[in-house]
């Protein structure tokens, strides 16, 4: 298998992985919405941005920094993954306990919500273990069993909740879900890593080495600024929502949210599948790294702006199908927030760039001023336009960070440009939409497919992808299904 194919693979099975996971919550988000309204769905959703905090916190940036470390050594595995896990374990177990302070005695919330963020937050312990395993076959290439634990977790978070919900239990049996889920996640892990260091032929026995595991911590700090600026940037609007405003509005917000961040899965497998083969290439090959900076941002446009501006023009229709008519409040908020995805998307490469090349503390600072744009404009927009505010704040958050991000990679690391990639890709979205702006009130399935009739013609009349590229992706499609039929 040549690198295209297996970063085709690798990205398939982390989209499969992060849409599974993502899905499972956020389709237990719908169903809270459906069965129990928009108040129930905002306490659902303060407790898994707190849940969210405290794994994020909890990280250190352990996670990636496993990944570039393994990813050129992968014969030290073992030594590197039992040092790692201790780590993440401490770190949760630590986070948690001080979660549990701050709602004792600074959060203001009621008993129940407070109930709902205990129980969610505690799921992220056995997540944080399972953080670290899949950072092993991150590391590796090996997609396929993170693409597993998140298929079956989400089985038990959907399954479940729908039997609880049926059964007319409320939001805190809902939480305690979630905690058995990860616990069910962390242990499918333990026989497939038996069988990966089976097969690796390395020792699972390794003496704790304590001098390692602090030589790695202090490599963390520039890490865990990126992941402290970066949970505090994506959770800030949640979290300002609930204190000034209710939990209703907290509901509303949130089913739009819902669907940005299933655009948004698009960044984070493609995040996971670039990240060790840039590694590599940094070390190895400059001159690849260069050409594949450059596709992922050609490629990642060209997907980004169709998807956003359809989300955009059939946003009611989505609200109203997936949650309801009572959600209806939430579809401005969609039709601004989904553009937040967009700038998410087209960051990613850069970002995993500026890793790569140890320019992490320079990454935490661009981070945490999209962390300060995002406080301030949540403070300044939230109470004149309410959730309209925070969706905006949101959108000029993500543009700082992809601007503050392309602006030092052109001018520190590769002279590159996103602005002779947008062109095309904008004149076949907006072909898109005027083919299906007058078919917006039809059935969602026809707009739908006469914008995806539409911009693929576009596209390959406007040469969106380059000729050579076509060619190359013929090449390695056949070349990879001739593998498949050899072997079957």
């Amino acid at each position: 298998m040549n690198t295209l194919q297996r970063l085709l693979s690798n990205t398939a099975f982390a989209l499969i992985a992060n849409l599974v996971a993502k899905s499972g919550t956020g389709l237990l988000f719908i169903l809270v919405g459906r069965n129990l309204g928009p108040t129930a769905s905002g306490v659902y959703s303060l407790g898994t941005t707190f849940f969210t905090i405290v794994f994020g916190l909890s990280a250190l940036g352990l996670h990636e920094l496993f990944v570039r470390q393994v990813a050129p050594r992968r014969g030290e595995s073992a030594h590197y993954f039992v040092h790692y896990l201790g780590l993440r374990l401490l770190s949760s177990l630590l986070t948690y306990l001080l979660l549990l302070l701050c709602l004792y005695f600074i959060l203001p919330y009621s008993r129940e919500t407070g109930q709902v963020i205990l129980i969610m937050s505690l799921a992220a312990i056995p997540e944080a273990i399972s953080d670290i395993c899949g950072a092993l076959f991150e590391a590796h290439e090996r997609m396929a069993t993170p693409a597993l634990v998140s298929l079956v977790t989400s089985l038990i978070k959907i399954g479940g909740g729908f039997w609880l919900l049926r059964q007319g239990r409320g939001v805190i049996d809902i939480a305690w879900l979630m905690v058995i889920a990860g616990a069910v996640g962390m242990l499918i892990y333990l026989p497939a890593l038996f069988r990966f260091f089976r097969r690796a032929a390395q020792p699972w026995r390794v003496k704790p080495d304590f001098a390692f595991s602090l030589g790695q911590l202090r490599q963390t700090p520039g890490f865990f600024v990126i992941y402290l600026f970066s949970v505090v940037d994506y959770q800030a609007d949640v979290f300002l929502i609930s204190l000034l405003l209710t939990e209703t509005s907290l509901g509303l917000y949130s089913a739009a949210m819902t669907i940005t961040l299933a655009i948004s899965l698009l960044a984070f497998a493609v995040r996971v599948a670039i990240y060790p083969v840039m590694t590599r290439y940094a070390a190895t090959a400059p001159d690849k790294l260069a050409l594949l900076h450059h596709k992922a941002n050609q490629y990642l446009i060209v997907l980004a702006l169709p998807i956003a501006a359809g989300v955009c023009l059939l946003a009611r229709p989505m609200i109203t199908l997936i949650f309801g008519e009572t959600f209806e409040p939430a579809v401005p908020v969609l039709q601004i927030s989904v553009w937040a995805a967009v700038f998410i998307l087209i960051t990613v490469p850069n970002a995993r760039l500026m890793l790569v090349s140890h320019r992490q503390n320079v990454s935490a600072r661009l981070t945490g001023a999209s962390m300060a744009t995002n406080v301030i404009a949540n403070l300044i927009l939230i109470p004149p336009l309410g959730i309209l505010g925070a969706a905006l704040a949101r959108v000029i958050a993500s543009a700082t960070l992809f601007l503050g991000i392309h602006l030092y990679v052109r001018a520190n690391l590769l002279r590159s440009s996103f602005l002779p990639l947008l062109p095309r890709p904008l004149l076949a979205t907006a072909l898109m939409v005027a083919a299906m702006w007058p078919a917006r009130e039809l059935p969602m399935i026809v707009p739908l497919l006469i914008g995806l009739i539409v911009y693929a013609g576009a596209a390959l009349l406007l040469g969106v992808v380059p000729a050579d590229d076509l060619v190359y992706w013929r090449q390695a499609l056949q070349s990879g299904l001739g593998e498949r039929i050899e072997r079957g």
